[in-house]
């Protein structure tokens, strides 16, 4: 096929920067309580020796990229577990890829269930990816990536929009947000999610007329309007999910949703795939006119904590464990993380370690409170219906 987007892993680096995502994603959910190093990961990385994998850690491992690039269909794969290092891992990958590449298999987080893997045709991505490029102003540069490249989002944005703009890729997850600025150059597409996006216009540095991608969860709109006055030309938010990529975009902030050209509206809250496929939606749709959407909430009741969804369900259950924890409340505070509310007779000090302890032991970082408020009982309304609170000890 002569579309570049479909020779994606021939782009230097770019294969390494997928498989090294897709390792760390895989290691992090089978070792919660690690702290794992953030790709870019060099091509002599050994996954014994530098993350610590042992047998079994590398079947799951080899299977992941194997489902992800789908490298069994060429018979490679057992090939993987012959190897070690990432740079081995990448030739497998690209022998793979020059014999089988036309679809990238995508795992969703579970907020519907178990995680379950979803296929996605190359091409219907690729076509995804140029309707958002029609969006983009001209003078485009570098990709800027602050998000894992084997997730939904990441593929689009930071393997295949580059691979059909021939540009190159900035990967920024290891910089500190005022970093990232400092460094930007005018042109550049910045791919985020809401919770970097808002601790870059927290930090009220000016910023060169780039452009920026969010997605995952809703941008604020007051994050969108400090960016655009701190400089940055435009931020569009793109709307989806890992089962079916990109749904629809607006310009961060402001109003409702554009459905992308590849879907329509369907009944009982499905959409329509152009090739016919109907799918469920995590989320409740309002419909207007024209194909515009707003999003009223999810249905699941999941929340996004920097771009990962946490199933508030697993954290109360986690927390309840604990021994002298009557009751638990979760929400999202100000900063974006999780705080918790702990109903409990136990002296703080005493319980909180536990708590931390066994948040750290099971839960990945986003899921993990970052404040703890203590009382004996759970804060309520004058009616009676659970209240926000304070944070605090």
């Amino acid at each position: 096929m002569s579309n570049p987007a479909f020779t994606w892993w021939r782009a230097p680096g770019v294969l390494s920067r997928l498989l090294a995502d897709a390792v760390r994603g895989q290691f992090s959910s089978d070792h919660p309580g690690l702290d794992v190093p953030v790709p870019p990961w060099p091509d002599s990385f050994d996954f014994v020796d530098d993350l610590g994998a042992d047998s079994l850690d590398r079947l799951a491992l080899a299977t992941a990229v194997s489902v992800h690039l789908q490298i069994n269909r060429s018979g490679l794969d057992d090939a993987l577990l012959a190897r070690r290092r990432l740079g081995d891992w990448r030739d497998v990958a690209a022998q793979a890829l020059t014999l089988y590449s036309d679809s990238f298999h995508v795992r969703s987080s579970g907020s519907q269930g178990a995680p379950r893997w979803h296929a996605h045709r190359l091409d219907v991505l690729v076509a995804e990816v140029e309707a958002v490029l029609a969006l983009l102003p001209p003078g485009r540069g570098r990709i800027v990536s602050l998000v894992p490249a084997h997730h939904i989002y990441g593929f689009l944005f930071t393997i295949l929009l580059p691979a059909l703009l021939g540009c190159s890729v900035w990967e920024a997850r290891a910089a500190s947000p005022v970093s990232v600025a400092g460094r930007l150059m005018p042109g550049d597409v910045i791919v985020a999610h809401p919770h970097w996006w808002r601790l870059l216009a927290e930090s009220g540095v000016p910023l060169p007329p780039a452009v920026g991608l969010t997605a995952t969860a809703p941008c604020p709109p007051a994050v969108a309007q400090a960016l655009r006055g701190a400089g940055l030309a435009e931020l569009i938010e793109i709307y989806g999910a890992s089962e079916t990529a990109g749904i629809g975009w607006r310009s961060a902030g402001t109003g409702p949703f554009q459905l992308l050209p590849a879907w329509q509206p369907g009944e009982g809250g499905q959409l329509v795939a152009a090739d016919g496929r109907r799918v469920d939606l995590p989320d409740h749709l309002a419909w207007q006119e024209n194909g515009r959407f707003e999003v009223l909430g999810r249905k699941d009741g999941q929340v996004q904590v920097g771009g990962v969804n946490v199933d508030l369900a697993e954290v109360r259950r986690t927390i309840l464990a604990v021994a002298g924890v009557r009751d638990v409340a979760l929400r999202l505070a100000a900063s974006g993380r999780l705080k918790a509310f702990i109903a409990s007779d136990a002296p703080p000090a005493d319980l909180r370690p536990a708590l931390q302890a066994a948040v750290s032991a099971t839960l990945p970082p986003p899921a993990r409170p970052a404040s703890w408020t203590f009382g004996p009982a759970l804060p309520l309304t004058p009616a009676g219906k659970p209240s926000d609170w304070q944070e605090g000890a």
